[in-house]
């Protein structure tokens, strides 16, 4: 048996004995103040048109807006078709020092048609991946934030 098989028989053992599941403290959260949906991930960067320049010439993002609408800009909001209420949202945010802790935060996940070439496209930008292989890849924005270039397996 695999150990989520039997993980999941032996919780289903426990509650069949009369355990009641975990119960958190927190009151439901009503529909009208759920959240929709992760619109995105906000990211702070050193010099924003150098990121924004590795986002959209190097991994393709479209700017759907720039804050202030005029004048120098302080964030871009950037999505893979530049639809700014439908699309899943890369924010830039310009500060005046990027903590380098932050870039630990963990790794944006891009699903991409060929991890191998993108990575080589990186690479080519000046942002070579640790390695390049086929499948997915790990590149590094300029502020040292990581990127996943994840490609799905091929269906079997």
């Amino acid at each position: 048996m695999k150990l989520s098989t039997a993980v999941f028989v032996a919780a289903a053992l426990t509650l069949s004995a009369g355990a009641a599941p975990a119960q958190t403290s927190a009151p439901a959260i009503p529909d009208e103040l759920k959240p929709i949906r992760a619109a995105g991930v906000g990211l702070n960067v050193a010099d924003l048109e150098r990121s924004k320049r590795f986002y959209t010439e190097v991994l393709g993002f479209k700017v759907a807006a720039r804050v202030p609408a005029s004048g120098e800009a302080v964030e871009y909001l950037l999505g893979l078709n530049g639809d700014l209420r439908g699309d899943t949202l890369v924010v830039l945010r310009k500060v005046e020092k990027v903590d380098p802790a932050a870039a630990g935060f963990g790794r944006l996940v891009l699903t991409v048609p060929d991890g191998r070439k993108l990575a080589e496209r990186a690479a080519a930008a000046g942002y070579p991946p640790a390695r390049i292989a086929d499948g997915t890849n790990f590149v590094r924005d300029p502020d040292g934030y990581t990127v996943e270039l994840y490609q799905r397996p091929a269906p079997r």
